[in-house]
C-alpha cells in the first residue's frame, strides 16, 4: 500500500516540474556586465515588521477584520512562522507553542494542545473556515499558508464545530491553505530532522488568464525516518492542489488533497491504575527521559484521508455580497495496535507497566454546508455591518466489530524507566461498522455597530444536534439523543488611536 502511495506522488512530483518552465536569459558585453530576468519580491502588506504575525485575520462570519477591530484575543501567524518553528515530525505542535494561550499535549501520533486549559486538536479546528476537515492525528502544515487564532468562546460567530473528540469552546484555530502567488515559483525543500528524518517538499505556484483571474499552487510531501525519540519510526506521503479564480465580482476558492501517515514504535501516554491508588500507587511517578521511546515492535498507528474545501464570495452591489462554504473529509484509522484504553497503566511506584494491547479500526466522514449573506446599513453616522448564516454538518463514525481488546492480540509489560517489551503481539483482521451519526443545524446573526472611534458587536447563534448510536454489527439504532443552545455575543471595542484598541467581551 505504501509503495503505491511513493509512486503515485513520484509521478505527481515529476508531472509538476516537466509542466514547470524554467527560463534564464542573459546578454554580455565587452565590459562582461549582465542584464538578468527581472527579479520579483514579494511580502505580505498585512505582516508586521519581522514578518512572523499579520494584522489581518479572518473572524469566523464576520470575515476579514484587524486584530484592533475585534473584542477577542486574537492572532495570525504567518507562512514564515510556520517554516521556522514547524518541524516535520511534529509540525502543529512547534507552531501553536507560539501563542501563550496554547499548551502543547500531543505527541508525534496526536496533535492534542490546549487553548485556556480546554483540550483541543484537529477536530476542533478549521481549514479555511471549514470545521471537522482535520482529525485528531498529526495535522499536515506543508500546505498551510497562515494559521488564525481566537482564544476564548466563539460559537456566536463561528457557527457549529462538527467535532467528534473535543470542542471549540477554549478557542479555535483555523488553518489558511497556500494559495497561488502573483509571480510564479517553484520550490524544492529537503528537511532533516531527529535522529535520521528526511523529508521532501515541492511548492508549484502559476496563475493564469488574461488578468491572472486563475490560480493553482501544488504542494507535496515525502517524509521517512527516525523521529527525535529512539526507534519512532514516521513515514509520509500527501499531495494538495489550490485553485483559486477571482475578477471584479467574485472570489472563489478550491482545496483539494490526500495524505497518508504511518507511525511505527510511538507509545502515546500513560496512567496510573485506579486499585492500586492509595495502596501500591503513593504518588505519581517521577517523569522518565524525554528521548526514550515507549513503544515496541508491532505497536502501530496508520491512517490516510481526503479533504475537500471550497470557498465562493458574490458581490451583489457596492454594500451587499453572499458567500458560500462547504467541505468534506473522509479518513480512515487503518492499523491502529495500542494498549488498552489507548494507553499504557503504570500499577505501582516503582513504574512498573502492563496491560493488554487493543487493535482497532476507525473511519471518519465530515461533511459540512454554509450559506450566508453580509452587509453595510448607514443609518446617520452609525455604520451596520450585518451577517446572517444558516449551516448544516453532519458526521458518521465506523467502528470495529471486534476490537480484539481482551488480551487475544497481545499484552504489554517492562518499567517506564528501563523501557517496555509487547508480548505475543500481532495484527489481526478487522471488519468496520457504523457506530454513530451526527447531525446539526444552525443560524447565526451578527451585527457590528460602528460609531466614530468605538465599536458595538451584537451576536448570536442558535442550533440543534441529533446523534444516533448504533449496534455496529446488527446496523441496528441502539439510542438518539437531540439537544439544542442559543449563543449569545457581546462586544465593544474603543481605539483611542490606530495603534491602541480596549476591548470587552462575552460570549
Amino acid at each position: 500500500m505504501i509503495n503505491k502511495h511513493k509512486k503515485f506522488l513520484t509521478a505527481a512530483v515529476f508531472c509538476a516540474i516537466a509542466s514547470t518552465g524554467f527560463v534564464l536569459t542573459a546578454s554580455a558585453e565587452e565590459t562582461m556586465t549582465h542584464d538578468l530576468d527581472e527579479v520579483v519580491v514579494e511580502a505580505d502588506k498585512d505582516a508586521l515588521p519581522g514578518g512572523y504575525v499579520k494584522t489581518k485575520g479572518s473572524i469566523g462570519i464576520l470575515g476579514e477584520k484587524s486584530v484592533l477591530d475585534v473584542p477577542f484575543s486574537n492572532m495570525n501567524i504567518t507562512q514564515k512562522t510556520i517554516e521556522t518553528f514547524g518541524g516535520p515530525n511534529q509540525p502543529l505542535q512547534s507552531i501553536l507553542a507560539n501563542n501563550p494561550a496554547v499548551r502543547i499535549q500531543g505527541t508525534t501520533l496526536h496533535n492534542d494542545f490546549s487553548i485556556r486549559g480546554i483540550k483541543g486538536n484537529g477536530t476542533s479546528s478549521y481549514l479555511n473556515g471549514i470545521p471537522g476537515l482535520m482529525t485528531q492525528f498529526a495535522a499536515p502544515t506543508f500546505m498551510i499558508g497562515d494559521i488564525q487564532f481566537i482564544s476564548g468562546p466563539n460559537s456566536g460567530i463561528t457557527g457549529i464545530p462538527s467535532t467528534y473528540e473535543t470542542t471549540a469552546a477554549g478557542g479555535i484555530v483555523n488553518f489558511v491553505s497556500k494559495k497561488a502567488t502573483e509571480a510564479p515559483l517553484t520550490r524544492y525543500r529537503q528537511t532533516f530532522s531527529g535522529k535520521g528524518s528526511f523529508g521532501e517538499y515541492l511548492d508549484v505556484s502559476r496563475r493564469f488568464g488574461k488578468d491572472k483571474e486563475w490560480g493553482v499552487r501544488i504542494n507535496t510531501e515525502l517524509l521517512n525516518g527516525n523521529t527525535a525519540i529512539n526507534s519512532n519510526d514516521m513515514e509520509a506521503q500527501g499531495i494538495f492542489a489550490n485553485i483559486d479564480h477571482r475578477d471584479k465580482k467574485s472570489n472563489t476558492n478550491l482545496l483539494v488533497g490526500y495524505r497518508h501517515l504511518n507511525i511505527e514504535g510511538g507509545a502515546r501516554w500513560f496512567s496510573l491504575k485506579a486499585a492500586a491508588i492509595g495502596k501500591e500507587i503513593t504518588k505519581v511517578p517521577s517523569a522518565p527521559e524525554a528521548s526514550k521511546n515507549y513503544g515496541f515492535d508491532g505497536l502501530a498507528k496508520e491512517s490516510e484521508g481526503y479533504i475537500i474545501a471550497l470557498n465562493h464570495e458574490q458581490k451583489m452591489n457596492a454594500d451587499w455580497k453572499w458567500f458560500l462554504n462547504a467541505g468534506m473529509n473522509s479518513n480512515k484509522l487503518q492499523r491502529n495496535i495500542i494498549g488498552a484504553s489507548s494507553n499504557f497503566v503504570i500499577i505501582n511506584d516503582k513504574g512498573d507497566v502492563s496491560n493488554n494491547l487493543m487493535s482497532t479500526q476507525t473511519v471518519t466522514k465530515n461533511y459540512y454546508a454554509q450559506l450566508g449573506i453580509n452587509g453595510n446599513i448607514k443609518t446617520g453616522a452609525v455604520n451596520h455591518d450585518v451577517t446572517l448564516a444558516l449551516d448544516k454538518a453532519w458526521h458518521s463514525i465506523e467502528g470495529a466489530k471486534n476490537m480484539y481488546n481482551n488480551g487475544s492480540m497481545g499484552s504489554v509489560s517492562g518499567n517506564i524507566y528501563s523501557g517496555l517489551q509487547g508480548n505475543n503481539v500481532w495484527y489481526p483482521s478487522i471488519e468496520t461498522g457504523l457506530s454513530s451519526k451526527d447531525q446539526y443545524w444552525g443560524i447565526s446573526l451578527a451585527d457590528t455597530v460602528k460609531y466614530k472611534k468605538a465599536q458595538l458587536l451584537l451576536g448570536v447563534h442558535k442550533h440543534n444536534a441529533s446523534v444516533d448510536s448504533y449496534n455496529k454489527i446488527t446496523g441496528r439504532v441502539t439510542q438518539t439523543v437531540g439537544s439544542d443552545a442559543l449563543c449569545p455575543t457581546y462586544g465593544f471595542v474603543y481605539q483611542p488611536d490606530e495603534h491602541t484598541s480596549l476591548y470587552a467581551s462575552h460570549s
